[in-house]
């Protein structure tokens, strides 16, 4: 029998869909694919190859094909199935015609965050994967342009910052949707993860890891630290034995790179004169949004 997902992390990007769904993969009732950001039903409705620098290896992260996309579901047998792409929500008018189609009515869950913070975010990851060189006011200057040469989303800082069209879209064209705060998350977490399991319908007493945050952006410390956590090369295969000793399991060294991973980040600081700028700038839609999802977004304010 072919497994398809029964819920759907939609987005949108730096907003916590990562740690989100590394916290969903712990309930034994609750399957996440292992393969991180799949982004199917986006990729259907874009256009390859993207313009940014290393758009192209990004390009490899996508699953095109969808028996290869429902090949990531195969194992699983839990109540809850699905997986977190962080673009779908971004894209709604392609991806929401296709979901319809592929997956008729599964349950979606939606994680937003401070529109300025997420913008910032997205900035400084691309500075943490050196795609990204000049300062955050350059690169909102250049944002226009490089959304009409087709750089990936991560570059398309205030237009993905810009939730309630693509929220109502998703409200307006299924039943079951979940909306949640990235501060929420973060600040309570046991509840906020108690809500989506009941949303998805598993026990929502199960006691859950929620100690690391995930995909964490900033500048490096060590480069070469950085780089040896996230991709393979010789220093990571001399340590291999080491940290197979050190920690049996794959599920402890994958908390042990995420820990590294954080501390080695240094967080830039965003001035308080373009703060100031980008929150008049989303204010309109952060008030229409505050209404549509009935949830208080005061502390979204300058």
């Amino acid at each position: 029998m072919t497994v398809k997902p029964n819920f759907l992390i939609v987005g949108m990007a730096k907003c916590g869909t990562s740690s989100l769904a590394q916290y969903l993969q712990q309930h034994p009732d609750v399957f996440v694919t292992k393969h991180k950001e799949p982004r199917y039903f986006s990729s259907q409705g874009m256009q390859f190859p993207m313009g940014g620098p290393k758009d192209k290896q990004v390009e490899s992260w996508y699953v095109k094909d969808w028996d290869k996309y429902l090949e990531l579901f195969e194992s699983a047998n839990e109540k809850a199935i699905g997986e977190a792409s962080a673009d779908t929500l971004y894209f709604h008018s392609s991806t929401i015609p296709l979901i319809k189609e592929k997956l008729n009515n599964p349950k979606i869950i939606i994680i937003l965050r401070n529109p300025v913070k997420r913008a910032f975010s997205a900035y400084q990851h691309l500075i943490r994967d050196e795609r990204e060189s000049g300062s955050f006011d350059e690169a909102l200057e250049k944002e226009p342009e490089r959304i009409k040469d087709n750089y990936e989303l991560i570059y398309h800082y205030k237009k993905v910052s810009q939730y309630y069209e693509p929220v109502k879209a998703f409200l307006d064209n299924f039943e079951n949707v979940k909306v949640i705060l990235n501060e929420d998350l973060q600040n309570d977490t046991a509840n906020c993860l108690k809500e989506v399991f009941e949303f998805l319908e598993v026990d929502p007493n199960q006691e859950i890891e929620y100690d690391l945050r995930f995909n964490v952006s900033g500048k490096p410390k060590n480069r070469m630290l950085h780089e040896s956590l996230q991709s393979e090369n010789k220093i990571r295969k001399m340590v291999r034995p080491l940290a197979r000793l050190l920690f049996p399991t794959e599920e402890k060294r994958k908390r042990m790179v995420t820990w590294l991973s954080g501390k080695n980040m240094n967080r830039l600081q965003l001035s308080n004169a373009t703060a100031k700028e980008l929150y008049a700038f989303f204010q309109e839609d952060t008030e229409k949004l505050k209404d549509l999802i009935d949830k208080d977004l005061s502390q979204w304010r300058y």
